[in-house]
């Protein structure tokens, strides 16, 4: 009898509230296709991280994931495009080391702490220093002695104001003293084209993105900016082997826009880890020097947070700021 009455009950519930089981079944499933923005242009290593992800993301979870590229702004529009989403999981943010560097040299539309929630990290990897192959230089220690040489006359491409690239290369010309300027492009792939071109003289970035270009011979490289030599090219030294007491290792990781119901997070979050343990995507990062790098989305939280603090420490040391 009681159990008749609270089936009754259940069945006006349902008449009344229609909305609370669509919302309950809704909280729940992921849905049919899920974009991940990437927040610069096509060619540089956040996209072609994310497309790597995407692809097996598809395979697994049996949904149409894409990329979309939102360049501009050293990252910035494509992360406000993704915090004034749909917090239903069909929008992800991919995001790297310029996410925890922005906030420290700009007014942001978005709250990097309050208008996301970490899902996953993905992997990390050392940046490395390259120039055209016709620059008529071979170590860094070279670069530096002609870039003084000729001042106005040495030009290194980075993948936007406040981008990852321009925090390096700053850091890099106060600890070295070259003399050279920064060119900034939308995105990395683009100033990557122009330095194989000629167009540039150097160009700093993950060896992810330049692997075209060294083995087509366009490019060649003078450092590693990581703290240790990267096996699949032992001979390129580091910056700091060279006497340049610089670290500069980029990172790339998915958020979701807050309110992301807590069940399609963790569904997100089991999926892409399952996904960074495939053999696929395992050989893509140490293929390109960098390695998986799965944390707890606590770990993660936290990484980012020292990121943030590490970053806006250079941005004082350095005096960068955005145009």
């Amino acid at each position: 009898m009681r159990l008749q009455k609270i089936i009754k009950k259940l069945l006006v519930l349902t008449l009344l509230f229609p909305s609370l089981w669509v919302y309950s079944a809704s909280a729940t499933t992921l849905p049919k296709k899920i974009r991940i923005i990437v927040a610069f242009a096509p060619g540089g290593s956040n996209d072609i991280v994310g497309r790597a992800l995407a692809q097996e993301l598809s395979a697994r979870l049996k949904r149409t994931v894409i990329v979309e590229n939102k360049p501009g702004a050293g990252g910035t529009l494509g992360a406000d495009l993704a915090a004034h989403s749909d917090p239903d999981g069909s929008t992800l943010l991919l995001v790297s080391s310029t996410f925890t560097m922005n906030s420290s040299i700009m007014k942001l539309n978005y709250d990097p702490n309050k208008s996301f929630i970490p899902v996953a990290m993905l992997g990390m990897g050392p940046s490395v220093i390259a120039v055209n192959s016709n620059f008529p230089v071979n170590s860094m220690s070279e670069f530096v002695e002609y870039s003084k040489k000729n001042p106005g006359k040495v030009n290194f491409g980075s993948a936007g104001v406040a981008s990852f690239q321009h925090f390096a290369l700053e850091l890099i010309k106060l600890r070295s003293g070259a003399d050279f300027d920064i060119v900034h492009y939308k995105g990395g792939g683009p100033a990557l084209v122009d330095l194989a071109a000629g167009h540039i003289q150097g160009s700093i970035g993950s060896l992810i993105q330049m692997q075209s270009f060294l083995s087509s011979g366009q490019i060649k490289l003078l450092a590693v900016a990581g703290p240790k030599r990267i096996s699949i090219i032992p001979k390129v030294p580091t910056l700091a082997e060279g006497g340049i007491d610089v670290d500069a290792s980029n990172w790339w990781g998915i958020l979701a826009p807050t309110g992301t119901p807590q069940p399609i997070v963790d569904q997100l979050h089991q999926a892409i880890n399952a996904s960074l343990a495939s053999a696929d995507i395992k050989r893509r990062f140490e293929n390109e020097g960098a390695e998986a790098m799965p944390m707890t989305r606590a770990n993660f939280k936290k990484f980012m947070g020292d990121e943030t603090n590490k970053w806006a420490k250079v941005a004082r040391e350095t005096g960068i700021k955005a145009e």
